[in-house]
Protein backbone atom coordinates (compact mmCIF):
# COMPACT_ATOMS: atom_id res chain seq x y z
CA UNK A 1 0.00 0.00 0.00
CA UNK A 2 1.36 3.48 -0.78
CA UNK A 3 2.61 5.56 2.11
CA UNK A 4 2.72 9.35 2.16
CA UNK A 5 6.11 10.87 2.90
CA UNK A 6 6.53 14.44 4.14
CA UNK A 7 9.06 16.41 2.12
CA UNK A 8 10.84 18.98 4.25
CA UNK A 9 14.40 18.92 2.88
CA UNK A 10 14.30 19.98 -0.77
CA UNK A 11 12.38 23.20 -1.47
CA UNK A 12 13.05 23.33 -5.23
CA UNK A 13 10.28 23.23 -7.83
CA UNK A 14 9.14 19.78 -8.96
CA UNK A 15 6.70 18.47 -11.53
CA UNK A 16 3.57 16.49 -10.78
CA UNK A 17 3.85 12.91 -12.07
CA UNK A 18 0.21 12.94 -13.25
CA UNK A 19 -0.50 16.35 -14.82
CA UNK A 20 3.06 17.74 -15.18
CA UNK A 21 2.30 21.01 -13.37
CA UNK A 22 5.19 22.74 -11.56
CA UNK A 23 4.72 22.55 -7.81
CA UNK A 24 6.48 23.83 -4.72
CA UNK A 25 4.70 21.90 -1.95
CA UNK A 26 4.38 18.36 -3.21
CA UNK A 27 2.46 15.38 -1.88
CA UNK A 28 5.18 12.72 -2.01
CA UNK A 29 4.28 9.02 -1.96
CA UNK A 30 6.53 5.96 -1.93
CA UNK A 31 5.28 2.40 -2.38
CA UNK A 32 6.79 -0.73 -0.92
CA UNK A 33 7.21 -2.41 -4.32
CA UNK A 34 8.37 0.71 -6.19
CA UNK A 35 11.54 2.24 -4.78
CA UNK A 36 10.93 5.62 -6.44
CA UNK A 37 9.05 8.40 -4.64
CA UNK A 38 6.23 10.00 -6.67
CA UNK A 39 5.38 13.74 -6.61
CA UNK A 40 1.80 15.02 -6.83
CA UNK A 41 0.47 18.58 -6.91
CA UNK A 42 -2.75 17.81 -5.03
CA UNK A 43 -4.76 15.11 -3.35
CA UNK A 44 -6.83 14.85 -6.56
CA UNK A 45 -3.79 13.83 -8.64
CA UNK A 46 -2.70 11.46 -5.86
CA UNK A 47 -6.16 9.83 -5.88
CA UNK A 48 -6.02 9.33 -9.66
CA UNK A 49 -2.60 7.67 -9.39
CA UNK A 50 -3.67 5.53 -6.41
CA UNK A 51 -6.75 4.21 -8.24
CA UNK A 52 -4.61 3.20 -11.23
CA UNK A 53 -1.94 1.69 -8.97
CA UNK A 54 -4.50 -0.39 -7.06
CA UNK A 55 -6.09 -1.53 -10.34
CA UNK A 56 -2.69 -2.73 -11.60
CA UNK A 57 -2.05 -4.55 -8.30
CA UNK A 58 -5.40 -6.35 -8.64
CA UNK A 59 -4.50 -7.41 -12.18
CA UNK A 60 -1.18 -8.82 -10.99
CA UNK A 61 -2.91 -10.76 -8.22
CA UNK A 62 -5.49 -12.33 -10.48
CA UNK A 63 -8.19 -9.70 -10.50
CA UNK A 64 -11.19 -11.93 -9.86
CA UNK A 65 -12.56 -11.77 -6.34
CA UNK A 66 -14.15 -15.01 -5.25
CA UNK A 67 -17.08 -14.93 -2.84
CA UNK A 68 -16.60 -16.53 0.56
CA UNK A 69 -18.70 -19.65 1.01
Amino acid sequence: MPIEVSDRGDRGAKRCDICGKLIREAVIVKTCCNNKARNFCSQKCYSVWKREWLRRQEQLRGGVKRPLL
